[in-house]
């Protein structure tokens, strides 16, 4: 059984959606790769536009989620910026 991952951004950018994709793309059966989406459309465009130029394509909407209580993962990783502003 794969371990369940979840990639979080606190700040909702693309950052999520790229690291998910890409340990999506290596991780083969080991991991069942999650990400919380992004809401800001021209990030997830170049997100998707940079992965492509790699060959990798960007994680199925499927596995995009706002976690709510209640839910669980195996790991978690939180990507985000501007945490010295906090």
């Amino acid at each position: 059984m794969a371990s369940r991952i979840l990639f979080l951004c606190a700040r909702a950018s693309s950052r999520s959606l790229i690291a998910a994709s890409l340990l999506s793309a290596q991780a083969g059966t080991h991991w069942e790769v999650w990400s919380t989406p992004t809401q800001d459309a021209p990030g997830q465009q170049l997100a998707e536009h940079v992965l492509h130029e790699h060959g990798i394509a960007l994680i199925s909407s499927g596995f995009l989620i706002q976690p709510t209580f209640g839910m669980r993962w195996d790991e978690g990783v939180i990507l985000c910026s501007g945490a010295a502003e906090t």
